[in-house]
C-alpha cells in the first residue's frame, strides 16, 4: 500500500512542476489509458457497441484556478 501511495505522490509531485497546459496532456493520455484498459475488459461482442459511446463521453478539464 506504501508502494503506491509513494508512487501517487511522486506523479502528483512532477505534475505539480508542469505547466498548465502539460498537466491537461497528462490528465488526456491518463483518461485514454484508463478507457483503453475499459475496453480490454470488455468481452469481445459487447466491445463494438461500447466503443462509439465511449468515445462521445466528455473529458476532464482542469480547472484554472491553482490550488497548489
Amino acid at each position: 500500500m506504501s508502494e503506491t501511495i509513494n508512487f501517487e505522490q511522486a506523479v502528483l509531485d512532477n505534475l505539480r512542476q508542469l505547466p498548465r497546459e502539460k498537466q491537461q496532456e497528462v490528465l488526456d493520455f491518463a483518461q485514454f489509458l484508463v478507457q483503453k484498459a475499459e475496453q480490454k475488459k470488455q468481452l469481445p461482442s459487447e466491445s463494438s457497441e461500447s466503443n462509439s459511446s465511449s468515445i462521445t463521453e466528455p473529458t476532464l478539464k482542469l480547472s484554472q484556478a491553482r490550488n497548489c
